[in-house]
């Protein structure tokens, strides 16, 4: 029959991860999606998601923002929807994801928009290259644009230099399941802002590095925040966020404000439309999206344990097979037999009696340590009166007994002997082991 025992403690090791995975989720308890991605699926930054990292809040917040002034919502393509020319030249464009994506005629639209007075508010981790191009056009000496740069802490201090919001000094963190992790804070190279260019900083993360800034384009402005964590309702829900998201906001126009949640796209597409800048050793591994949604989570670690208990076991049956060896067999025994057959054969009784008195005195010399020797004629010389009371003394039996042995033995080879005195002197040996002690 086979072992299942493989079988049994893989299957033990399913069950265990899988009542592990019921305890931890928690049947029927409604679980908060604290993914901030914006994979098809996920709610990240979305204004219709209640989640800790959808936008809701700042969606409500913006509807009444400006009196009299409504909130559009871009339903389906930046180049047909956001307007070019204006008369009031004070309307907004407003965009916060992970990143956003333009094409070619989103980008022109976007351009002229704020070309002729219009603001652009883009609050994103990466910003596309292709509008950068225009709107960094005049560049610093030395400094070419290479988007944002990134550090990772597991909280900072945010602070704006708008002197009518003093108190903007803020600490950020992120959290899954309210628990504080490690995360990559987004800021402006320094060196892009020279004095020779108009753009300039307007607040900053731990106090040295820009993470928001503007730059004027035509008659109007982009407004460029690097970490749109700031304005989820995880971070929103905090009071003492308040005025720093006030202070952001008042930089905006007192005029309608363009909503644009379809241009929104993961952090890494793009990244990677900006020419794999996406592979930097500060973002995160491509791993970390599986590691961050539970079910993906234990589905790896699933994988991984069974995967890890097949190697085991396989190993274990792929060693060489130990051969079994043949028990250790003593061949005296045969060639004593084979001997002794061969003498009794031949009538040679006397050889007989020889062989059976030495192998009598080698066990009295191992068993008891009494030594007696017999001669090249076959003789025992050296049998003295102490060596019986000796034998007599360890074994219990009495010396006469003993005595008579040794006579037996000496008749037989002193003279010729008989059949009857050979079996006489094997069955005094024999009696003699049987009670000896």
């Amino acid at each position: 029959m086979q072992n299942r025992t493989p079988l049994y403690i893989a299957a033990a090791a399913v069950l265990l991860l899988g009542a592990a995975f019921y305890l931890l989720e928690g049947k029927g308890q409604k679980q908060y999606d604290w993914s901030e991605s914006s994979w098809a699926g996920k709610t990240g930054y979305s204004e219709k998601s209640l989640e800790p990292y959808g936008s809701s809040m700042l969606h409500t917040l913006l509807k009444d923002y400006f009196p009299d002034k409504q909130l559009i919502e871009i339903k389906k393509d930046v180049a047909s929807e956001l307007p070019a020319d204006t008369l009031e030249n004070t309307h907004n464009y407003v965009f916060v994801g992970e990143a956003l994506y333009l094409d070619s005629l989103g980008t022109d639209q976007l351009l002229k928009f704020v070309r002729f007075g219009n603001t652009a508010f883009i609050s994103s981790k990466t910003i596309p290259f292709d509008l950068m191009n225009y709107v960094y056009y005049d560049e610093c000496l030395d400094a070419p644009w290479s988007d944002y740069d990134s550090y990772r802490d597991s909280a900072v201090s945010m602070s704006l230099r708008t002197p009518e919001f003093s108190d903007t000094n803020v600490n950020w963190f992120f959290a899954v399941q309210n628990r504080i992790k490690k995360y990559n804070w987004n800021y402006l190279d320094p060196i892009v802002f020279c004095d020779s260019l108009e753009h300039y900083p307007i607040g900053y993360v731990d106090s040295t590095r820009i993470n928001f800034a503007s730059f004027p384009y035509g008659k109007g402005r982009f407004l460029l925040h690097t970490n749109p964590l700031v304005f989820s309702n995880f971070s929103m829900l905090r009071p003492e966020t308040h005025p720093y998201v006030e202070g952001v906001l008042s930089h905006l126009s007192k005029g309608k404000i363009y909503w644009d949640a379809v241009s929104r796209v993961p952090e890494a597409v793009g990244r990677r439309r900006n020419g794999g800048f996406y592979d930097r050793p500060d973002t995160e591994h491509p791993l970390t999206y599986i590691l961050r949604q539970p079910a993906l989570a234990w589905a790896w670690y699933l994988i991984a344990g069974l995967a890890g208990l097949w190697l085991v076991f396989r190993a274990k049956r792929r060693q060489a097979i130990i051969p079994v060896l043949k028990k250790n067999e003593n061949t005296s025994y045969e060639f004593i037999s084979t001997i002794a057959n061969l003498h009794f054969r031949e009538r040679n009784y006397r050889s007989l009696c020889e062989q059976s008195m030495k192998l009598f005195l080698a066990k009295l010399r191992e068993r008891y340590g009494l030594v007696v020797a017999i001669n090249q004629q076959g003789q025992i010389s050296n049998a003295s009166d102490s060596f019986f009371e000796k034998l007599a003394v360890v074994t219990e039996i009495r010396e006469s007994e003993i005595r008579n042995i040794f006579n037996q033995y000496q008749a037989s080879v002193r003279y010729e002997p008989s059949e009857q005195m050979m079996v006489d002197l094997h069955l005094a040996m024999e009696n003699f082991w049987k009670v000896a002690k």
